[in-house]
């Protein structure tokens, strides 16, 4: 029986906060703290837990205030009452002022905006990802228990468990873990009446759902019963699955579905609330233990709940001596391997965001900022220039520098402030439409609450931005409002003629060329990454119109159906070559050779000649089982012998083909075509057979995502000459049939029937195109590229308001002394040097050092995983010539302004 809800506390600062401001004597101060207590518990029911705990804020600093004060002496208060009538009436003036001016407003705040929106997003992402509460009770007791070697090859993915393993971990750790439960998910095919589809399918012990509080919206939840040998088959279906194939149908418990060829009873919906481990259509319970499962088949995800009170490092402790006793007490088992266990927040936060890359998008996102808040610097130190006069006033009627500071800073406040507000509302606004939109792609998981973290991280931006923005400005305003020209008397011109060609505005556009070009260039080469992955036809092999059928030789996969294999081969090639809608075919099957073993254990592979087998890091891990006429309808030329053919045929000697890398990885000493007639060996457990190599492929690059073009070795075997056991490593692969359709690709359930035809054991798990699942491997590739252009073209936007402001400051400031040439008969070539000569020398020189910046950053970044590598010299020098353009369009309105005055007007103002 779960345990009762508890009820939700407030934040445990601010409740700390109210109660020592509250004096303990206070009339009321019980019955107050607990009807903030009960009102919180009511909001946080019913609107969430940010909702609640803003609003207890709110009322903490409300009630805390007045007592405050009230221990204040009457001089203090006096003191503070009087700042905050000369803030409330600066404040005032402030918003006159920027009324007169909305230009400076609409850019300071909208840059400010999407820059503050930037960095409030990406905090949320982060905070969604490795910080925000999961959806599950004592999240933070939920371990999750996995093999671990100390030099396994896969560092950053989690090698799972086996079954064996589990079965022996129940009931080993009695007062460590409360309870330990597994589950194992796949794709698997639904039919339903005619109609077949694939779906995901999670094998589960009973008690998971128990230990993730899942809830049924009809019948109920897999029982202890339902796992037993013998028991009928049974399965719950997700929320989403009920409402997708059986329309929301109240009467749906008791009907028969068929998954992977077994007609299992549906006994229970889920209600949508409820939150599995991972993305999952249909829960079935895990079936017992296999006679001869191995401690290296880990195909489970293991979790446990921590007993009340133990810490995880006392856990940990206890998984890794009990495993490493028991994994070395297995003599088929390479040495070394243990198991550890480790906080389910922490693997789920691996698994959704890599810190390389997370560091990258808050670098971006800073860097934006800033080329906000320096644009917005330079607009400000314009108008303290044109502030100087009444800043002079205030300081001759006795201001002091503090209330003049104040004056001048409040712009930078009141904009960085607004900004703020509307990027917050931006973030909250995309939170939705990217959770909308995503939402088949998001684990069950995954949330991104805007808590009082991602309002930490709002409030830092504005802080920033304000601080960037007020400083330089707050420092002229100093000078102008003490030095020596202040005054009611000082010339707003001459204040203005020493800005206009001061060093503070060049240092602040210097600072926005360099931060801009470094961000281009970062998203330049991000697009450019895109643009080659796009690329199909860099794979090696033919792709195009192409159609993956995934065949299961058996229901579900099951240990033993590898004996129908041959045959199923035997009748497939015969059947698909008659197929009136398929012009061309090819079969083939993954074959895994490498472990997840440590760099240093055997492979699979052993050379002929050779003492020892090949080392786990040289073998061609990702290696096929191939049928007939593969490398010819495959596109993948053959450059020295021949490809697997029709005579390859079980009895015949086994024969194999290697890819030109992999016959340089496996004889290193001999030129790639000079291998054929080679032999080598492949050992998996008590299998082991020995192959001719009668050919050398081209390389094919594996991965559709990788920009580095990297080629993956292979080995290709004869399918029908590989016997099952070889494939072990990987468990649950398939048959995959590639076709060339005649006509109109032909659809999933169309190939099930016919399917059932050929061979009715076999089941048709998944129907696609190849150039669909391309796409489908480069979408988080798209995505950032999409994302990066906006985020270009939005810093060049940001570069090109700055310039414009600059020269328009520059032509504002200068106007008497522009005035003065133009009345002497300066021409207009001359009144275009002295207004932007200066400023295309430091255009020039901050392209320079913002050129070398970028390529610094490649140096940084390349290598990392994240978009800023590998940047070319001609890619640095396109980005320049953008800015610079960018640079000369922005120059063109105010520089004509400056060429339209009126010399005797301008000087009739002064």
């Amino acid at each position: 029986m779960s345990a009762a809800p508890r009820s939700p506390k407030p934040p445990r600062r601010i409740e700390r906060l109210l109660a020592r401001r509250i004096p303990d004597g206070a009339a009321g101060r019980s019955s107050v703290l607990g009807d903030l207590h009960e009102e919180y518990g009511a909001l946080h029911a019913r609107r969430g837990r940010i909702a609640a705990d803003l609003w207890y804020l709110a009322q903490a600093l409300a009630l805390a205030f007045p007592w405050a004060l009230a221990a204040l002496g009457d001089s203090t208060r006096g003191r503070i009452s009087e700042a905050a009538s000369g803030l409330r009436l600066d404040l005032r003036s402030t918003l006159r002022g920027l009324r007169r001016h909305p230009t400076l407003v609409v850019v300071g705040v909208g840059s400010l905006a999407l820059g503050s929106g930037m960095v409030t997003g990406a905090a949320t992402l982060l905070n969604g990802a490795w910080f925000a509460p999961l959806p599950w009770p004592d999240a933070e007791r939920l371990i999750d228990l996995e093999d671990a070697h100390p030099t396994e090859v896969c560092r950053d993915c989690s090698p799972g468990t086996s079954h064996r393993a589990f079965a022996e971990w129940q009931g080993a750790f009695d007062g460590v873990f409360e309870r330990i439960e597994a589950s194992r998910r796949g794709t698997a095919t639904l039919r339903l009446g005619s109609a077949t589809s694939s779906v995901f399918a999670s094998e589960i012990t009973p008690g998971l759902g128990e230990l993730l509080a899942l809830r049924p919206q009809l019948g109920r939840l897999l029982a202890p019963d339902d796992a037993a040998p013998g028991a009928a088959p049974v399965a719950v279906l997700s929320h989403g699955l009920w409402q997708r194939a059986f329309g929301e149908d109240p009467g749906v418990i008791g009907r028969t579905l068929d998954l992977d060829g077994t007609p299992r009873t549906i006994v229970g919906v889920l209600d949508a609330q409820s939150r599995p481990l991972s993305r999952t259509d249909l829960l079935v319970p895990l079936p017992p233990l296999a006679t001869g499962a191995r401690f290296g088949d880990r195909d489970l995800w293991v979790l446990g709940r921590l007993a009340e009170g133990v810490p995880i490092g006392v856990a940990d402790e206890a998984v890794r001596a009990q495993a490493t006793a028991m994994y070395a007490a297995d003599a088929d088992l390479e040495p070394g391997w243990s198991a550890q266990a480790v906080p389910l927040r922490e693997v789920l936060a691996r698994s959704g965001a890599d810190p390389a890359a997370s560091v990258a998008v808050v670098a971006l996102c800073l860097i934006v900022l800033l080329v906000a808040a320096l644009n917005l610097a330079t607009l400000l130190l314009a108008r303290v220039t044109q502030r100087a006069h009444e800043l002079g006033v205030r300081a001759a009627l006795g201001a002091g520098r503090l209330r003049v500071a104040r004056a001048a800073v409040l712009d930078a406040v009141v904009l960085a402030g607004a900004g703020g507000l509307i990027g917050l509302g931006l973030t909250w606004i995309g939170r939705d439409v990217a959770m909308a939109t995503f939402a088949a792609e998001m684990p069950p998981w995954a949330t991104m609450p805007i808590d009082l973290r991602v309002l930490a991280a709002a409030i830092g931006s504005v802080a920033l931005a304000a601080l960037v923005a007020g400083m330089l400005p707050l420092t002229r305003a100093l000078a102008t409002g003490a030095g020596p020209g202040a005054g009611p008397g000082a010339s707003p011109g001459h204040s203005g003629s020493r800005v206009a060609h001061g060093p503070a505005r060049d240092l602040l556009l210097g600072a926005q060329i360099v931060l801009g070009i470094v961000l281009v260039a970062g998203c330049g080469n991000a697009l450019r990454t895109f643009r080659t992955v796009s690329d199909f036809d860099r794979l090696g092999y033919r792709w195009e119109g192409l159609q993956n059928v995934v065949i299961q030789p058996a229901a579900g996969g099951e240990a033993g159906a590898g004996e129908a294999v041959v045959p199923l081969v035997a009748s497939l090639e015969a059947a698909v070559g008659g197929h009136p809608g398929v012009a061309g075919h090819a079969l083939s099957r993954p074959l895994f050779l490498g472990s997840w073993g440590s760099e240093e254990a055997a492979s699979p592979v052993q050379v002929s000649g050779e003492a020892e087998p090949m080392g786990n890091t040289r073998v061609p891990r990702h290696s096929q089982a191939v049928g007939a006429g593969f490398f010819e309808f495959s596109g993948i030329p053959i450059l020295a012998g021949r490809g697997v053919g029709d005579s390859d045929v079980e009895g015949a000697p086994p024969v194999a083909v290697v890819s030109e890398d992999a016959a340089r990885a496996m004889w290193p000493d001999r030129a790639p075509g000079g291998v054929v007639g080679e032999s080598f060996t492949l050992t998996v457990g008590e299998a082991r057979r020995t192959f001719e190599v009668v050919g050398v492929s081209a390389p094919v690059i594996g991965r559709a995502w990788s920009e580095s073009g990297m080629t993956e070795p292979r080995i290709y075997t004869a399918l029908a000459q590989t016997p099952e056991a070889l494939f072990g490593g990987d468990p649950g692969g398939g048959l995959l049939l590639r076709v060339e359709p005649r006509g109109a690709a032909m659809s999933a359930e169309a190939w099930s029937d016919w399917l059932a035809a050929v061979a009715p054991d076999a089941s048709v798990s998944s129907v696609q195109g190849v150039d669909a699942l391309l796409r489908a491997s480069i979408q988080g590739q798209r995505i950032t590229g999409l994302v990066l252009t906006a985020l270009a073209a939005l810093v060049l936007g940001l570069f090109a308001i700055g310039i414009y402001g600059t020269v328009a400051c520059r032509v504002a400031a200068g106007r008497r002394e522009l005035s003065i040439r133009i009345a002497l008969g300066a021409d207009g070539g001359q009144v275009v040097r002295s207004v932007g000569g200066r400023l295309a020398r430091l255009v020039a020189v901050a392209v320079a050092v913002g050129a070398a910046a970028a390529w610094g950053a490649d140096r940084v970044f390349a290598g990392g995983g994240v978009p800023l590598g590998d940047a070319s010299p001609w890619m640095l020098a396109g980005v320049a010539a953008l800015v610079a353009a960018s640079a000369a369009l922005a120059c063109g309105p105010p520089l004509r302004a400056a060429l339209r005055i009126d010399p005797a007007g301008a000087l009739r103002g002064e």
